[in-house]
C-alpha cells in the first residue's frame, strides 16, 4: 500500500471511529424520540372560609316524655324523675340527637343540650321545675314542648273544651314569661300528632284547636313556634303517642334547621 492509500485509510478509520467506532461495527440506531410531557399545572387550594358559629351555646330542652325521650314501648324512667340531668339524656332522644348535629357542625365552638323532660309531667303544674331548670342550666336559649299530658285526663265535671286549651295555654305562656323574664330567648313546639286507637294516645283529636292556640299565644309572647303538628305518622310509634326514633331523628332535624336559621349568622 503507498502513502497516498494508508493516509486515506486512516482518514476514514477516524472517520468510523468518530462516529461508530473503528474496527468494522455497525453504527447504533438512532433513539427512539421521546414524546414531550404535559405540564400538570398544581390545584388551586381550596377556599378555607370562617367555620360556621352558632349564637348560643347553652339550650335547655324541656317538657316531657317526648322530651325525655321515651320512645314505644316507653321505656323505664328510673333517674329522670329527681334531679337535674344538665346533659343530652338518652342516645334516642331529640335533644341528644341535636346535640350530636350541632357539635357535627358547629366545630369551633362548645355547644351544650341539656335534657330536662320528664315522662308523665303536666304543663299546668311545671312551672318550679322550670324555673329550677333555668337556674341550674343558665340557658342561651330554650326549647318548650309540654302539654299532651295534660290532654290526656278526662275532663272535670263542668270543664269544657276551651277551658282545657285555656289552661295548657296559658300555663306555657306562664313559662314564656318567665323566660323573658330573664333575657332567654324561647322556641315553642306544637304538639305531634297521634295514631288513633294506640294504648297511650291522648285526647289530642278532642282539641283541634290547642296548636292553633299555642301558635297564637307565642306570637303574642315573642316566642318562636317550630312545628310538629305535620310530623308523619309513620314516625308515631306502635303506643301512639310517643314518636319512634326515626321521629325524634326528624324532630331533631326540625329544631336544628330553625336554631341554625335564627342563631348562625350569614357569613359576610
Amino acid at each position: 500500500m503507498g502513502p497516498r492509500e494508508l493516509l486515506s485509510a486512516l482518514v476514514g478509520c477516524l472517520l468510523l471511529s468518530v462516529m461508530s467506532g473503528c474496527g468494522g461495527a455497525s453504527p447504533t440506531s438512532p433513539p427512539t424520540p421521546v414524546a414531550p410531557q404535559p405540564i400538570v399545572e398544581p390545584a388551586p387550594p381550596k377556599p378555607t372560609g370562617p367555620a360556621p358559629r352558632l349564637g348560643v351555646i347553652r339550650i335547655l330542652a324541656f317538657g316531657d316524655s317526648m322530651t325525655e325521650g321515651v320512645d314505644s314501648p316507653a321505656l323505664p324512667s328510673a333517674g329522670f324523675s329527681s334531679t337535674l340531668l344538665l346533659s343530652p339524656g338518652r342516645s334516642q332522644s331529640y335533644p341528644f340527637k341535636l346535640q350530636s348535629m350541632i357539635a357535627g357542625r358547629y366545630t369551633d365552638q362548645t355547644i351544650a343540650v341539656f335534657n330536662e323532660g320528664i315522662a308523665g309531667k303536666q304543663v299546668r303544674d311545671d312551672r318550679d321545675r322550670f324555673n329550677q331548670a333555668m337556674s341550674a342550666a343558665h340557658p342561651d336559649l330554650i326549647l318548650l314542648l309540654e302539654g299532651a299530658n295534660d290532654l290526656g285526663g278526662p275532663l272535670a265535671a263542668g270543664e269544657g273544651v276551651n277551658a282545657r286549651i285555656t289552661v295548657v295555654v296559658g300555663s306555657l305562656e306562664d313559662m314564656v314569661r318567665d323566660a323573658g323574664f330573664r333575657g332567654i330567648p324561647v322556641m315553642i313546639g306544637t304538639l305531634p300528632p297521634q295514631r288513633a286507637g294506640g294504648p297511650k294516645a291522648t285526647k289530642l283529636a278532642v282539641f283541634p284547636g290547642i296548636n292553633s292556640s299555642i301558635t297564637e299565644m307565642a306570637g303574642k309572647k315573642g316566642a318562636q313556634v317550630v312545628d310538629f303538628s305535620q310530623l308523619p305518622l309513620s314516625l308515631i310509634g306502635a303506643d301512639g303517642l310517643h314518636p319512634s326514633e326515626a321521629g325524634y331523628q326528624r324532630m331533631a332535624e326540625i329544631w336544628f334547621e330553625a336554631i341554625k336559621a335564627r342563631f348562625e349568622p350569614a357569613l359576610q
